[in-house]
């Protein structure tokens, strides 16, 4: 009798398995990594606000006391509390829908 070169059903078998498995954990890695990108960018428009915020409100003359309004729907809250006779320190909190973030940072007039 004459033997046929290829596979047989258990290797297609496990092959099909093997690339299902491999298939799933690209699919899982995928998602994962859409996700953090989602969040990385999330988290850098409430970065770039809040630098937004400092800059407009730590530009003039600083007054303690909180003030708070909104930015391109990104609502914020800052509080100027004075520490030395020349030092201010300045407490940022911006926030979207449920992601909130907080900066803090010292500046000092004369």
């Amino acid at each position: 009798m004459k033997r046929q070169a290829g596979f047989t059903l258990l290797e297609m078998l496990a092959a099909l398995t093997l690339m299902a498995v491999c298939s799933t954990v690209l699919l899982v890695a995928f998602g994962q990594s859409a996700r953090s990108l989602a969040q990385a960018a999330h988290s850098d428009r409430l970065t770039h606000a809040a630098l937004s915020v400092l800059d407009q409100e730590a530009a003039g003359r600083l007054v303690e006391g909180v003030s708070q309004g909104a930015l391109d729907g990104i609502h914020w809250q800052l509080t100027c509390v004075r520490q030395q006779a020349h030092l201010y320190r300045l407490d940022l909190i911006v926030s979207e829908g449920p992601r909130q973030a907080r900066f803090s940072t010292l500046k000092v007039r004369q």
